[in-house]
C-alpha cells in the first residue's frame, strides 16, 4: 500500500527542516512524498533538496493559497493512501505511517483519522487533541478531526471534490462536512498520535477571528446544502477547553 504524503510551504526556512524529517525517517517504506512549495523567496527549496533522493515530486510556483497548494499535490499523487503534514509541524513519531497502513489493511474503510497535539517551538504541549470514535451526529456538536491526521483513499476525490479555495482558511472545515458528514463514507478513528501542530500555524494562531470564523463555519454546512444547529457553535468552541486541561498532565 502506498501512501502519498503531501507538504506545502512557502518561506518556511526556519522550519520546514523538522517537516522533511519527521517524514523521511518514518520506518514504513513505501511513502511517495510531494513538496508544494509556493515559489519560495528564502532558503526552503535548498533545504528540501537535501532530502530530494525521499522526495518523489517537488512543484515550486505560485498559488492561489494553501487549499490550492494541497490540491496541487493531491493530483500529482499516484498512493493508494492520502495525507498531508504542512511545513512547520511534524509526524509524532518514526512508525505514524506503518500504523495508518495496517489500519487500512485491517479495516474495509475509506478514511482515517487519529489524535494530534499543539506544540511551541521547544516542544511544550499546549493542547492534546484526543479524538472520539466516529459517530457522524458529532459534526452537529462541533467536533472535527484533526486536518493533517486525516488519510484517506485517493479516489475519493475525484468522486466528492477537491478542497475550495475560495473560503479563506476554512477550507479544511468545509471538506470534512463534505467528507465526513454529507456522504456516507467509511470511517474509523485510528487510536493514536498522528501529528504535532507547531503553535503559530493557521489552524492554532487565528484565536482573535474565532467568531468570524464560525460564522463561515456554519456556512459551511449551508453550502453544502445542510441546516447547522443553532447549538453548534457553542459546544464548538467549548470542545477546546478539555484540550488544554490534558496538555497540562504531559
Amino acid at each position: 500500500m502506498k501512501i502519498s504524503i503531501i507538504t506545502i510551504a512557502y518561506n518556511n526556512e526556519k522550519d520546514i527542516e523538522k517537516t522533511l524529517q519527521s517524514v523521511c525517517n518514518q520506518i514504513y517504506q513505501d511513502v511517495e512524498y510531494i513538496i508544494v512549495d509556493g515559489n519560495s523567496k528564502d532558503g526552503t527549496l535548498a533545504i528540501v533538496e537535501k532530502y530530494k533522493h525521499k522526495i518523489a515530486t517537488i512543484i515550486s510556483e505560485p498559488d492561489n493559497g494553501i487549499y490550492d497548494a494541497i490540491n496541487k499535490g493531491v493530483r500529482a499523487a499516484t498512493g493508494d493512501i492520502v495525507g498531508m503534514i504542512h511545513a512547520g509541524d511534524q509526524l509524532y513519531d518514526t512508525t505514524v505511517l506503518a500504523k495508518i497502513a495496517a489500519h487500512f489493511t485491517a479495516h474495509p474503510i475509506d478514511i482515517s483519522y487519529g489524535h494530534s497535539e499543539v506544540i511551541t517551538s521547544s516542544s511544550k504541549v499546549l493542547r492534546v487533541n484526543k479524538s472520539p470514535e466516529y459517530k457522524k451526529r458529532l459534526l452537529k456538536f462541533g467536533w472535527m478531526p484533526s486536518h493533517q491526521s486525516i488519510y484517506m483513499k485517493r479516489e475519493l476525490f475525484e468522486k466528492y471534490g477537491y478542497y475550495r479555495t475560495d473560503i479563506g482558511g476554512s477550507g479544511d472545515y468545509e471538506f470534512v462536512i463534505r467528507y465526513f458528514y454529507l456522504h456516507d463514507l467509511s470511517v474509523k478513528r485510528l487510536d493514536a498520535f498522528i501529528i504535532k501542530f507547531a503553535m503559530g500555524g493557521l489552524s492554532t494562531s487565528n484565536y482573535h477571528k474565532i467568531l468570524s470564523t464560525q460564522k463561515i463555519h456554519a456556512n459551511c454546512w449551508r453550502m453544502n446544502g445542510l441546516e447547522p444547529p443553532f447549538y453548534m457553535i457553542p459546544f464548538k468552541l467549548a470542545r477546546k477547553i478539555p484540550q488544554f486541561v490534558r496538555a497540562l498532565f504531559k
